[in-house]
């Protein structure tokens, strides 16, 4: 079998597919054997023309089926045979010597799953490869630490994916904090070296207009679908807890109830009061965050959570085996 499998998705980004690829094929090239997938979700650019004069696999998942990055992991996972997978999205650039030694941590401990890194993220404006300039670790970062989820970027074992069950190609989004809590269930760890593993070239969360195309690309839907398929499960709480969900849905909850209540008495107060708790809870965040800017992003950010949510739970849910995966194999 071989040794590592490394899934690459991508979807409109011939800005940045051969940076990563480059990065891909520099950082396996010690490797005895290797395997290299890319899964295109139908691309209008030139992301596939780009990614082919490489020596990797590359395939075009069609237009007329459920496109996500859980798709593309999906149906690259499938494609592939890797005692070990590596799944990187398509606007990252694997750093220098972390695969090294996360391919040792995950060689030398059965008891662990998932390896990741620290991810860096950097604008998506800089186009230059970053080779050889690595930021300095922070004072906190000293040793390898057990986290939740891997974070975009991480080495999986194949064999507790066998056993678990790989990414859910339904879902919008979401879809690693949501397999890596099934893994963790399972009595596996999953372990962040202090090393970046990558950089990731994105627009920052600086803006509302970041948020609002999150939400036109269906992003914030996959919070409400996992809430779903895992209703009856006992990993329910423990998800909802872990995202975050808990103190927004009772925030919210909570406004519902005052305004009721005050509409039905007349009497203002508790709407009044639900909007004072609110005041005082974004200054909190502006002062934490040290701008107000930023307190109202995180606000905006939680509302749209809470929308696609419950958006997300009328979705119906399918079983992950019954996915059709269907593909054009460019090379």
């Amino acid at each position: 079998m071989t040794e590592l499998s490394v899934v690459l998705i991508s979807k409109n980004q011939e800005w940045n597919i051969a940076r990563l690829v480059e990065s891909v094929l520099r950082e396996t090239a010690p490797l005895s054997t290797r395997e290299i997938v890319l899964v295109d979700s139908a691309s209008t650019d030139r992301t596939t023309e780009i990614a082919a004069r490489f020596p990797i696999s590359v395939l075009k998942l069609r237009p007329d089926q459920r496109l996500s990055a859980a798709a593309g992991r999906y149906v690259g996972y499938k494609r592939t045979t890797g005692d070990l997978v590596l799944f990187l999205d398509g606007d990252m650039e694997l750093c220098e010597g972390w695969l090294d030694q996360a391919l040792d941590v995950m060689h030398s401990r059965s008891d662990v799953a998932v390896v990741c890194g620290r991810v860096i993220d950097r604008p998506k404006e800089i186009h230059t490869p970053s080779v050889g300039h690595l930021e300095p670790l922070p004072a906190d970062a000293a040793g390898i630490i057990n986290v939740p989820h891997g974070g975009g970027a991480a080495i999986y074992r194949r064999s507790v994916l066998e056993r678990v069950g790989t990414f859910n190609p339904y879902l919008y989004a979401d879809e690693e904090p949501e397999l890596c809590l099934r893994i963790r269930h399972a009595g596996y760890q999953i372990l962040r070296l202090p090393r970046p593993s990558v950089f990731h070239y994105s627009a920052l969360f600086h803006a509302f207009s970041t948020f609002l195309d999150k939400r036109s690309g269906k992003f914030f839907l996959g919070f409400g679908q996992n809430i779903r398929y895992f209703f009856g499960s006992p990993l329910l709480w423990p998800y909802l807890r872990e995202r975050g969900c808990v103190a927004p849905a009772l925030t919210l909850c909570i406004g519902i109830v005052a305004a009721a209540v005050s509409g039905l008495t007349g009497q203002w107060v508790w709407l009044a009061l639900w909007g004072a708790f609110l005041t005082i809870l974004t200054l909190g965040i502006a002062i934490r965050k040290r701008s107000l800017k930023r307190a109202l992003l995180t606000l905006f950010g939680r509302l749209l959570i809470l929308e696609g949510s419950v958006c997300g739970l009328f979705l119906k849910p399918y079983d992950p085996a019954g996915y059709p995966g269907r593909y054009d194999v460019i090379q």
